[in-house]
């Protein structure tokens, strides 16, 4: 392996949070968690590590050099598993894999044990379960009937839980089901209760013959997958709007397009794809992982010429392809099968990040026709530089070994790779970058973020901040009040002080119509090997027949897939088959519903005093921001007092999660009067008869619209308009739903590596 010796340092020039995520995540540490790496050296031992694949002492130094210093410049940088794993001997250097689920118990079973050495190693899984026979389905050897296709989902779901992900976080899970199986109905509602098959996003393969079905309102037949045997009719459009519904309301399931992404497997020999990695942009065959790396695109902007520096991208194009190349050669896997599938094609996805801080800085409002025209433009150029550099190493090193069954051969390009290029997710190594994730528009101008001394901070986009002042159309101090409001959730299109021009040049996820989302989208799909993975964001407000245009306008359009994700939908927690929580299908009353609280909550904590007693209140939150439970916590454990504030609050939590407001709650305990009591430390509630009275005032004034102001409220952040309502567990910050990937912009913690 070429040492860090040999290859001549450069700086790596990082913001602040880009070298806190490296220390926290990515810098090898000692047994006592000290820091031993520095950025440096990171990007240097992986230069070297991935160097190592080439033939010769003298190409080792000469690659691990290029390879340094696209990776210092942040011109380039490869997904999350091989920045951490290579050169350390442990770990994959692959993110994504598609495991096989037949329908014998024997593949059930083995696929779960495979699933979690996959994602021991850190890789994220993907399963079609389209194979599994339906729920109820006879077994002749037991005599006995099949689970079906939910039930193994919940299995690997469990799984999941139980391995942490590369020692990092639980695993990441994709689950498809063809729109035809008998139990598609089900599987649509797997994660309704919001308890089960969390760890997994869940999409529905669906045919051009479905979608065109879906349309004239006809009905197509539900198949046993063994043999084709009808099982019973649906109406198309009917199962389409029932799709539709539970996306709008909890963001399951996505979309997968099988006939679009199966018109473009190279390899159809060896069989049609089935399945993607977690984020979708990756469909592979059973067994395969890929291996993906991100150019960030607004590096290359010139200024001074007013155009990309194409020759310079190309160029760094063509060494990211030859670096991924060396990857599959560097990697190893957790099984057999794996290492044989992988090696076997070689699949590699050179993608991009900052794409709208690219177009921001060339004044291209995400939302235009140039943004479309600029956007076809990278893709091709990247996809066409791809596609000659894998062929040139097919000369050089050879193609990939089953290159002769597919679709290139006989005659046509002798590729080393069977696919070059993906957008894929770039949460995490956007942060690095310092650059927008993918090819999403910004998520917000501002937020806030948490410091060492856990002082919260608003954080505002260096772009906006240097045009707002560029335009000067406020004073510093009004600025400054604008920076702020948008860390609080405002949205810059609210703002009529701030010139249109600006409005438009820097609108964030939520501002761009979810139509404009699906056609960037589709721009990038259309020069892209692989598949895009891209959010088209929704505003809480956006209706069912917003997301059902969504869904067609992106199968018209050619994507390969589609997701959507309405702010704020993970709060609600529908039941299945629209069966109400007032009625059952019989019309008899249901049974009382519980509403689960997410295993990733945000929680505010606060400190009070009453009279003499100190304490602290935890308000547990529901996805939306509502209390979902409480933790009274007093000073003087196993008093009477205490064992009477534990009951109270675990009865509190019981009730709200049941359906009882928080305001009759409120209405009932303020105003108790026991000891202790008096005066208090607060003063919007500068006396209290009790400690509950004290409680629950509280939680009516922070929880309870149009309640009396908190004036407490100024030492909590405050929420983003526009969030997951998930925090990370690593800081407590929001996540964002961006990529179809839960990341956090503070600390760069993300589901899905």
């Amino acid at each position: 392996m070429v040492t860090k010796d040999e290859i001549r340092l450069t700086p790596v020039e990082l913001t602040a949070n880009a070298r806190t995520v490296l220390e926290r995540r990515y810098l090898l540490k000692d047994a006592a968690g000290a820091v031993v790496e520095s950025p440096e050296q990171l990007v240097a031992r992986v230069a070297g590590a991935i160097a190592d694949s080439e033939p010769s002492p003298q190409a080792r130094r000469r690659w691990a050099q290029r390879f340094y210093d696209e990776m210092a410049a942040l011109r380039f940088l490869p997904n999350s598993p091989t920045l951490m794993n290579a050169g350390t001997g442990r770990g994959t250097l692959a993110a994504c894999f598609v495991l096989p689920v037949e329908d014998t118990l024997e593949s059930i079973m083995s696929t779960a044990q495979a699933t979690a050495m996959v994602q021991k190693f850190g890789g994220g899984t993907g399963f079609s379960f389209s194979r599994l026979r339906g729920r109820g389905e006879p077994i002749a050897s037991t005599h006995g009937s099949a689970c079906g296709p939910v039930s193994v989902l919940r299995h690997y779901d469990d799984v999941s839980r139980l391995v942490t992900q590369g020692g990092k976080r639980e695993g990441a899970n994709m689950g498809i089901l063809r729109v035809d199986h008998p139990d598609v109905r089900e599987f649509i509602h797997a994660k309704d209760d919001g308890v089960n098959a969390q760890r997994f996003n869940l999409s529905i393969a669906v045919t051009d013959a479905f979608m065109a079905a879906a349309e004239r309102g006809e009905e197509i037949t539900l198949r046993d997958p063994r043999d084709g045997a009808p099982r019973g009719r649906a109406n198309a459009r009917e199962l389409l709007d029932e799709i539709t519904r539970s996306a709008w309301a909890t963001g399951d399931p996505g979309l997968v397009f099988l006939d679009a992404i199966n018109r473009h497997n190279p390899t159809p020999a060896l069989g049609a794809i089935e399945a993607t990695n977690p984020c979708g942009e990756v469909p592979l065959l059973p067994w395969e992982a890929c291996t993906l790396g991100s150019i960030n695109v607004a590096r290359f902007w010139d200024e001074r010429a007013g155009d990309v520096d194409w020759p310079a991208l190309r160029e760094t194009a063509r060494t990211a392809v030859r670096f991924l190349d060396d990857v599959v050669e560097a990697n190893t896997f957790p099984v057999p099968e794996i290492t044989e599938a992988v090696r076997g094609n070689r699949k590699i996805g050179l993608g991009v990040m900052g794409f709208a801080d690219l177009l921001i800085a060339a004044g291209i409002p995400y939302e235009s026709d140039e943004a479309l025209a600029l956007a076809t433009r990278l893709a091709a150029e990247i996809g066409e530089t791809a596609d000659a550099a894998s062929a040139a190493l097919g000369e050089e090193k050879g193609v990939f070994p089953n290159w002769e069954r597919s679709v290139y051969a006989p005659g046509g390009p002798r590729y080393r790779n069977a696919t070059r290029t993906c957008i894929a997710p770039t949460g995490t190594i956007a942060i690095i970058a310092g650059a927008s994730s993918g090819i999403e528009p910004l998520f917000s101008l501002a937020h806030y973020r948490r410091m060492g001394d856990g002082t919260l901070l608003p954080e505002v986009s260096e772009a906006f901040r240097a045009a707002a002042r560029a335009a000067a159309f406020a004073p510093e101090r009004e600025l400054d009040a604008l920076f702020e409001a948008l860390a609080h959730g405002a949205l810059v299109r609210d703002r009529p002080d701030v010139p249109e021009a600006l409005r438009r040049r820097f609108a964030t996820a939520h501002e761009v119509s979810p139509a404009w989302h699906v056609r960037v989208q589709a721009a990038f799909q259309a020069h892209t090997d692989l598949a895009v993975s891209k959010t088209v964001n929704l505003p809480r407000t956006a209706t069912v027949d917003e997301v059902r245009h969504v869904y067609a306008l992106a199968h018209r359009l050619g994507c390969k897939g589609v997701t959507v994700y309405r702010d704020g939908s993970r709060a609600v927690q529908v039941l299945a088959h629209g069966v109400t929580q007032e009625a059952g299908a019989a019309g008899h009353l249901a049974e009382p519903y519980r509403r689960h609280l997410p295993d990733e909550r945000r929680s505010i904590t606060h400190k009070f005093r009453v009279g003499e007693q100190e304490g602290y209140i935890t308000a547990g939150l529901f996805e939306d921001g509502t209390v979902g439970e409480v933790f009274i916590k007093m000073a003087k454990e196993g008093s009477t007092v205490s064992g009477l504030t534990d009951a109270v609050a675990l009865l509190t939590s019981i009730s709200l999660q049941y359906g009882v407001s928080l305001e009759k709650l409120a209405a009932k305990l303020e105003h108790t009067r026991f000891e202790p009591y008096g005066v208090t430390a607060n003063p919007q509630i500068p006396f209290a008869t009790s400690i509950l009275d004290y409680v629950f005032r509280w939680l009516r004034q922070h929880f309870v619209e149009g309640a009396e102001p908190d004036g407490d409220a100024g030492a909590q952040a405050p929420s983003p308009a526009v969030a997951s309502g998930l925090t990370c567990p690593d800081c407590g910050q929001q996540l964002d739903y961006m990529e179809r990937c839960l990341t956090c912009r503070a600390c760069g913690y993300t589901k899905c590596g």
